[in-house]
């Protein structure tokens, strides 16, 4: 218990950190609008990609904030729908809205589209189990990285 609670410190104080050294530029404007089909795509995401990666769900948060930083980024498809479903990026794309997720997954997809992720930097869009973009932001979860565009 006191080493979870011990990374989670460090990934956070790693987080904002980097956020602070401007590495990239944090989202901190009004979110752009989204639907309900939108938080239901990013609740699913959250949940089949990295619901139970670590214990703190932070991995998931992350994934949400990555999925929320291309919809925000010009370099990435301009609607959470279409980063979703872009090729080649969610291998859980046949495994979502196959069974009942946490209402948890729907708060923090809701809470990520709603006020955005300040305390990851806007240039963090990848997400995978290797190393990819300009490298890593924080040290991988379990495995997952987190990487700079």
């Amino acid at each position: 218990m006191a080493d979870s609670i011990i990374e989670f410190i460090k990934r956070t104080v790693i987080g904002i950190i980097a956020a602070t050294l401007s590495i990239g530029q944090a989202h901190t404007e009004a979110a752009p609008k989204y639907t309900q089909e939108d938080v239901k795509l990013v609740a699913e995401i959250i949940y089949h990609e990295n619901w139970y990666t670590d214990k703190d769900h932070l991995a998931a948060y992350y994934t949400g904030a990555v999925i929320y930083n291309r919809w925000k980024s010009p370099n990435w498809p301009d609607t959470i729908k279409g980063v979703i479903y872009q090729k080649n990026q969610y291998a859980v794309l046949p495994k979502l809205f196959t069974e009942k997720i946490p209402d948890e997954c729907y708060q923090m997809a809701e809470d990520i589209l709603r006020n955005g992720t300040p305390d990851v930097p806007a240039n963090v869009v990848y997400q995978a189990t290797f190393k990819q973009g300009s490298g890593d932001w924080i040290p991988p979860i379990n495995g997952e990285h987190f990487c700079f565009e």
